[in-house]
């Protein structure tokens, strides 16, 4: 059997309320230079993927105001394909059962994410079961489409490792329906707190940047960022360079962050005038977006569009993957 792929690179994304600047530059960023490489992704709201700790009704909630967040940022609905997971739901947990046939629960268990989730949100005794199928169930995401690439940063290396591993087991012992997905490398950004306490997140609000955050409030936030004394370079301060030059649209800004970095580091005392700078680049991105999103919202019928025509292809692919899975299992 001659494997097909239906899907050059394929990625998803959590419908979560409360994006904040982090998630655009590490999640959503690297699609949108995919597009300028004339790249055209398919992209999916992980409905379903939200049920390892939120409620169906809490992820189904959140599915419009993510597409219309990634819209605003830039995502061109003629060259992405954006479909809701759940739409293929039946077809994926099938598949779901048959890949995990080909993979123990000992391997699952030594997937590092999976470890780190067990470690920081519950334990073995108390985790529900679908966690421990994560990455059986990502890997059927995956797989349904015959995605040639994933986009992955270093924490999800091991994800993608287990995608991997369950097409060949399964290739091997029914012949080649999958294609081999390999990774589309994408720059691994770890943008933390304002406060300096861990990653950026809305488990801590102080010291994180939303999306919807009014312009006084983030300026605000940005004023009682952790800087350093002269002459250092500390990761709190590295990261919010980073951000600042990921945010910003000139290359005059940009040269502005380094000129005043350089003088950090000469011992010059500027950090007051690197978190002015900080503020307006904040400023200006969320000002941006935010136009932008109302003019998504005001589009009467854009979104449900942009999703009608996803489900449809997404839909196709899988019936059509599906009969090939069958077909290979039960000749």
């Amino acid at each position: 059997m001659k494997i097909t792929s239906k899907v050059k690179v394929f990625t998803g994304i959590r419908p979560s309320g409360d994006l904040t600047v982090a998630n655009y530059l590490g999640a959503i960023e690297p699609i949108l230079k995919m597009l300028e490489e004339g790249v055209e992704p398919m992209v999916f709201v992980a409905d379903l993927h939200a049920l390892t700790d939120k409620e169906p009704s809490l992820a189904k909630k959140y599915i419009h105001e993510v597409v219309a967040d990634y819209l605003a940022l830039g995502l061109d609905p003629e060259k992405t394909t954006i479909f809701v997971q759940s739409v293929i739901g039946s077809q994926l947990f099938t598949l779901m059962s048959y890949l995990a046939r080909h993979i123990s629960v000992a391997e699952l268990l030594r997937v590092p994410t999976l470890k780190d989730k067990l470690r920081k949100n519950a334990r073995e005794e108390t985790a529900n079961a679908l966690l421990l199928l994560y990455p059986v169930l990502m890997a059927s995401d995956i797989l349904m489409q015959r995605a040639e690439q994933v986009p992955v940063g270093e924490d999800q290396v091991a994800h993608l490792e287990v995608t991997r591993l369950l097409a060949k087991r399964f290739n091997d012992r029914y012949g080649n329906v999958f294609p081999i997905p390999k990774a589309y490398q994408v720059e691994s950004l770890r943008i933390l707190s304002l406060k300096g306490e861990g990653k950026m997140s809305k488990s801590v609000p102080e010291g994180a940047i939303f999306l919807t955050d009014d312009i006084e409030n983030a300026v605000k936030k940005v004023k009682g960022a952790v800087t350093a004394i002269e002459g250092e370079m500390t990761d709190g301060l590295e990261s919010n360079v980073v951000l600042a030059k990921g945010l910003c649209k000139s290359e005059e800004d940009r040269t502005r962050i380094d000129r005043i970095i350089a003088e950090h580091m000469a011992s010059k005392k500027v950090m007051g005038e690197f978190k002015k700078m900080l503020a307006k680049v904040v400023s200006e991105f969320l000002t941006d977006f935010q136009e932008r999103r109302k003019e998504v919202v005001k589009n009467s019928g854009l979104i449900e569009s942009v999703l009608k025509r996803g489900d449809r292809i997404a839909t196709e692919n899988a019936n059509e993957t599906m009969a090939l899975v069958e077909k290979a299992m039960f000749k």
